[in-house]
């Protein structure tokens, strides 16, 4: 499971999927330690943001901890 890192004090409960995609918010982002665990995370982010019409964008960036998904729009 995936701990989200809120860029605001709301929270709110997820869903239980792979990745919290949903539960995200502008400027949240996740850790993912491992690269190839990382770019699985980055194809489901896409397909993700295909099934609601583009309405989700997200960023893969790689970090000193890992590799982190952020959502940017």
């Amino acid at each position: 499971m995936f701990v989200i890192d809120k860029a605001s004090d709301a929270h709110r409960r997820a869903e239980r999927v792979s990745y919290p995609f949903e539960a995200m918010s502008i400027g949240d982002s996740i850790l993912i330690e491992e690269f190839r665990r990382a770019e699985s995370a980055r194809v489901a982010a896409i397909q993700f943001a295909k099934r609601r019409n583009g309405a989700y964008k997200f960023s893969l960036r790689k970090t000193r901890e890992g590799w982190r998904i952020f959502r940017i729009a």
